[in-house]
């Protein structure tokens, strides 16, 4: 059985230079990610969090403003009104 392919040399060279493409491809993404592995923002997002075990911890912050204290004050009366009734 004889097959014959009409343009063999023509689809040869582009099935060389798909192989090529994706040789490079499957080659650059790893050594790109590895050059830009510091300027990517999600460096802590897979790492396990354990639970401290307080189901009301929050949030230590550092920075304190008047916009932070006044939310608090509005919570507390807002909290203190529904306990009235």
């Amino acid at each position: 059985m004889i097959i014959i392919v009409n343009d063999w040399k023509k689809k040869l060279v582009r099935l060389g230079v798909a192989v090529v493409i994706i040789t490079v491809f499957v080659f650059t993404i790893p050594l790109l990610t590895g050059l830009l592995h510091n300027q990517i923002p999600v460096g802590g997002w897979f790492q396990e969090e354990h639970p401290s075990g307080n189901p009301m911890r929050v949030e230590q912050r550092n920075q304190e403003n008047k916009f932070d204290r006044m939310l608090d004050q509005f919570v507390i009366k807002v909290q203190d009104f529904y306990y009235e009734e």
